[in-house]
């Protein structure tokens, strides 16, 4: 069950139609600030509501609010899709209220200077939700993709292939991660061998040939 009606999820306009990203296009990099959005929020553990005047996350928000972050990066992305995991249906108890969601769909808004790999105007896909630690220590979840806008790592988002759409990219990034982990953390994939069929016929042919 989405954890919230399907008739508030976020619709951000079309990138050449929105009067919001004509204003940010104008603005220098710091100069959200103020500035609204419709997301979806939690404000508490068992409280979560979608409302209409967010505020637009400002890059540089990242390092401002973990330890972990200091020398990377960070993008805004118009968020286009995103999609619900099991981890989504949770939050912790600490930087409240947040915006939730993980999987993240978009086009890049603005990008700090240091960026080298993405630029406005990129179609971008990646999943935010990853661990994130404050200066105390306190393990937390970074999130924010359940809004219009949302700041992420250049390093946590790709470029989208050209043959998908928003809605396609955007609630493959973690379970695509989870199958990776599966495959490669715990079963060490690339395995030395791949059985194919076909190698397993040829061993049923060399057993047949020394019984004869």
């Amino acid at each position: 069950k989405l954890p919230f009606p399907m008739a508030s999820r976020p619709h951000p306009q079309p990138l050449s139609a929105s009067p919001l990203l004509q204003v940010l296009a104008a603005l220098s990099i710091s100069g959200v600030h103020g500035l609204t959005m419709p997301a979806y929020v939690a404000y508490s553990q068992t409280s979560f509501k979608y409302i209409q005047d967010a505020p637009v996350p400002e890059l540089g928000s990242l390092r401002g609010i973990f330890a972990n972050v200091s020398n990377t990066c960070e993008v805004l992305v118009n968020v286009k899709a995103s999609s619900v995991n099991p981890t989504d249906r949770h939050v912790d108890g600490y930087r409240l209220p947040k915006v939730m969601g993980a999987d993240i769909a978009g086009v890049v808004v603005k990008v700090e200077d240091s960026c080298t790999l993405l630029k406005p105007g990129d179609k971008v896909w990646g999943d935010i939700g990853a661990n994130a630690f404050f200066a105390n220590g306190t393990k937390t979840k970074e999130l924010g993709a359940y809004g219009a806008f949302a700041v992420a790592l250049e390093s946590q988002l790709g470029k989208m292939p050209e043959n998908i759409g928003f809605e396609e990219a955007g609630v493959l990034p973690k379970v695509a991660l989870t199958s990776y982990k599966a495959l490669v953390w715990y079963a060490a994939a690339p395995w030395s061998a791949i059985r194919t069929k076909e190698s397993y016929d040829d061993d049923d042919e060399e057993e047949e040939e020394e019984e004869e």
